[in-house]
């Protein structure tokens, strides 16, 4: 594996779990339609009952699929992170696997991890560079 796969396996990563939390707050959304429409009927409004099913149903069905599809994108997204961790793991150094980790599973920024880690955003990316090249040799 060289180490454009490598980074882009561990952008993979990071790109799904970010999907997930939009798909998380999507789900909260149409929880919160369903909440809605709840109100509209307990509040005894002149709606007619066959809108309100409809409307209901829909939600629903929505809200079904997209806790489907959250499933599933959750499954992909752990399985890749026991993927990375298992990589970053095989790391011997131990700054260089807190430095993926928390850039790739943690989402951090290079100068938020020299915050977290106490060193300057330079020498984070040096340490990303030389743990990214340790992998590429270790696949080789």
């Amino acid at each position: 594996m060289n180490r454009q796969e490598i980074i882009k396996m561990f952008k993979q990563y990071r790109g799904l779990r970010l999907e997930c939390q939009r798909l998380h707050k999507r789900i909260s959304d149409k929880r919160n339609d369903i909440y809605d429409v709840k109100a509209v009927v307990m509040s005894g409004a002149n709606v007619r009952s066959g809108d309100i099913a409809d409307r209901v149903e829909r939600v629903v069905e929505m809200l079904n699929d997209l806790a489907d599809f959250y499933i599933r994108k959750v499954e992909e997204a752990e399985q890749s992170e026991r993927e990375i961790v298992e990589m970053i793991d095989r790391l011997s150094d131990s700054e260089e696997r807190g430095v993926l980790f928390l850039h790739y599973v943690e989402g951090k920024t290079f100068l938020e991890i020299g915050d977290d880690m106490h060193l300057s955003e330079r020498t984070v990316w040096y340490r990303h560079n030389c743990a990214i090249g340790k992998l590429c040799d270790q696949a080789s």
